[in-house]
């Protein structure tokens, strides 16, 4: 029986139009790739999941391909880069260009954090044998920084009063050349730093409180150790207070045990 298309008013016969093509099933290239790579693994055949196995396995190693190399080459590029920044530091560092500040620095931060009761400054002022032992020492007493520096200045505050303060002039610098023996610092904490300079130098320091006021000399060994100045020794040198006055015998502050308190 005849059919009327319902698209150009045609008769025809069949499933479809033979005029206009009404009614054709027509195939998806696209639509069918879609129901292939989309169907349910379960109801694949065998050759369907090797395709499908396999695609997806092609589809990881580009994945890793691409997320690997930048990375690799990232990761290469920023070891050159560190390891080159570390050699110019040390090269820097060792040649006093980085971290160098004057040697009297040292000296006024030594007797600065004294007066403000600064722990963390204090410390930063000695070698690190040093500075573990005062860091030590604080840990095993278990008290706070602030705590700490109290009882350090227990016997100022009592002779001088309260919030007394220091103030401090730094004269005359002698350089200790050649060879300077460290013994004493050895063997006291077990190993010594690098010390590429040394010098004796002569601070005039006046305590002042609420109770008196005293003048004192001090005669205080510096170093240069990795290109920052620290506080090897102190040592009190009584006399007539004239910072341009020079040091009688500086070599022997060389070998002389290791002390930072004022005495």
């Amino acid at each position: 029986m005849s059919k009327i298309c319902k698209s150009c008013g045609s008769y025809y016969d069949g499933d479809y139009c033979t005029k206009c093509g009404y009614g054709k099933k027509i195939k998806s290239k696209a639509l069918e790739k879609y129901k292939k790579t989309t169907k349910p693994v379960r109801f694949m055949t065998e050759q369907e999941k090797k395709e499908f196995y396999d695609r997806q396995r092609q589809k990881y190693k580009q994945a890793q391909a691409k997320r690997i190399d930048p990375h690799a080459r990232r990761n290469t590029l920023i070891i050159i880069a560190v390891v080159a920044v570390i050699v110019i530091g040390a090269v820097l560092i060792q040649n006093g260009l980085l971290f160098s500040r004057e040697k009297t620095d040292v000296i006024n931060q030594y007797f600065t954090s004294i007066s403000q009761r600064d722990f963390d400054n204090f410390v930063k002022c000695f070698p690190s044998e040093m500075k573990d032992e005062y860091e030590d020492e604080r840990a095993m007493l278990g008290y706070e920084k602030e705590e700490y520096m109290q009882v350090f200045l227990e016997e100022f505050t009592e002779e001088y009063g309260e919030g007394f303060t220091i103030s401090v002039t730094c004269g005359n610098e002698t350089p200790i050349d050649g060879e300077y023996s460290l013994a004493a610092y050895e063997n006291k904490y077990g190993s010594t730093p690098s010390i590429s300079e040394a010098y004796s130098v002569v601070a005039d320091v006046t305590f002042s409180g609420s109770k008196k006021t005293d003048n004192f000399r001090y005669n205080c060994f510096v170093g240069k150790v990795w290109g920052s100045w620290k506080l090897f020794n102190l040592e009190y040198s009584p006399g007539i207070i004239d910072p341009s006055m020079e040091i009688e015998n500086p070599e022997q502050y060389e070998d002389s045990a290791v002390s930072s308190e004022a005495e």
